[in-house]
């Protein structure tokens, strides 16, 4: 940090005040938040637009002979768990059509027999091959028609309701205080899942805006009177510190309106709907994790930020920026890729291995802090580890970039890069 201030200082508020005041920039920001208020209030959109509300299923008798299954598939389908269907007997299967083209329906059963007395199911429905409708229908039919064989072929109704009847499960963790024992660890799940997407997202996005400015810079030969006024290391940190504020800051701004828009749904469900929302549990997020969470969030920024300056001060063109940031392009998606598989087993030794990997750790500490468990000690020994790679990266970054701004016209290559850094400055 020493001989970094006050020029890194300056840098950075000029990079600063440069994006943030940009018209481009205002108007991404409060487009970005409306999508989080928005994105925030969906499952309250849904039940305004009454999209919550269950499928009704019409069930047509053919004949009386097939009333019994008939009926059996009533109660299935409306006992059938998430299915979220209202099944009811209609005469006719001319009424129940047209209920289905009148979109009062979601589709139309009509329960008959074939020539060998098996029970045969037509759905006359606009729902695709796929959709929720028809699968629970399917599974539905496959039960009744299974009861239907057992009692033609002389099994007792008791004993059918028996042999239908739920099985015992039981899962016993070895450790009855992982969190996978929790019954929040769903929204625990859930949670991981999201913070790992904006993680990769805010790495990606913004490490490209800070080497985007580098280049920019460099194209318009701004860069040659910088860096007689200021050393290579200082309009480094100044630009990381600059752009890369620019951007948490419409992180931050984008995050703000989404929690506004969480703590506002009771009010606008009561105001809409005349009625509470719906519980949106956040199992897993509390003071501890929020600490950890920014901890690791700001200097893992740090870290994937500083190396992308550096590689785009290698670029003489915008259009080369997008090629020469490549490689740290992949490292954050194998990051993400890595953090996604570890969702599924964070307790797994390879997790806990890579945990302590740098270019990873950001992903993966808070994955295992709301999915596994995690020591302090493991914690404080990965932020060491980060910190102590970003101050490489730093010293690295800065050699590259003392050469890379002055490169014109030079074809770049991993020479180059090799070149940059042997160079003493």
């Amino acid at each position: 940090m020493i001989g970094l201030f006050p020029n890194a200082w300056t840098v950075a508020r000029r990079e600063f005040r440069t994006r943030v005041r940009t018209r481009t920039f205002q108007i991404i920001t409060l487009i970005l938040a409306l999508v989080g208020i928005g994105l925030a209030l969906f499952p309250l959109g849904i039940r305004a637009l009454g999209l919550d509300t269950p499928a009704d299923v019409a069930v047509v008798v053919a004949s009386a002979e097939v009333q019994a299954p008939a009926d059996a598939l009533v109660d299935a389908l409306n006992t059938m768990a998430n299915a979220n269907i209202t099944a009811t007997v209609v005469a006719g299967a001319d009424v129940a059509r047209s209920a289905v083209q009148d979109g009062d329906a979601a589709g139309a059963v009509t329960v008959d027999r074939n020539a060998s007395d098996e029970l045969t199911f037509e759905l006359y429905t606009a729902e695709s091959p796929t959709s929720r409708i028809v699968t629970s229908i399917t599974v539905a039919a496959q039960q009744v028609t299974v009861a239907d064989r057992l009692s033609r072929a002389g099994v007792d109704p008791g004993d059918i309701a028996g042999i239908f009847a739920p099985s015992e499960f039981q899962v016993t963790p070895v450790d009855p205080n992982a969190v996978h024992a929790d019954e929040n660890f769903g929204p625990r799940y859930i949670l991981a899942t999201l913070l790992v997407i904006l993680m990769f997202m805010a790495v990606i996005t913004y490490g490209q805006w800070v080497a985007a400015s580098v280049a920019e810079e460099k194209a318009s030969r701004v860069m040659e009177l910088l860096i007689t006024a200021a050393s290579p290391r200082q309009l480094l940190f100044g630009k990381v510190l600059g752009a890369g504020g620019a951007g948490l800051l419409q992180y931050l701004v984008i995050m703000a309106a989404a929690l506004a828009g969480l703590l506002l749904q009771g009010r606008i469900s009561e105001w809409l709907l005349g009625g509470p929302a719906s519980d949106i549990p956040v199992a897993g997020l509390d003071l501890a994790l929020l600490v950890v969470l920014g901890l690791f969030f700001v200097f893992g920024f740090a870290l994937y930020a500083t190396l992308y300056a550096a590689l785009g001060s290698l670029a003489s063109r915008q259009e080369d920026v997008q090629t020469l940031t490549g490689p740290m392009i992949i490292i954050g998606l194998v990051g993400y890729l890595i953090a996604f598989a570890a969702l599924n087993a964070p307790e797994a030794p390879w997790v806990v291995a890579l945990s302590f990997v740098p270019f990873f750790s950001p992903y993966l500490i808070v994955t295992r802090m709301i999915l596994g468990s995690i020591t302090p000690a493991e914690i404080g020994l990965a932020m060491a580890i980060l910190l102590v790679t970003v101050a490489g990266a730093v010293w690295v970054a800065a050699r590259i970039y003392s050469a890379g701004v002055l490169l014109y016209g030079q074809r770049k290559g991993l020479r180059a890069v090799w070149r940059a850094v042997r160079v003493a400055r």
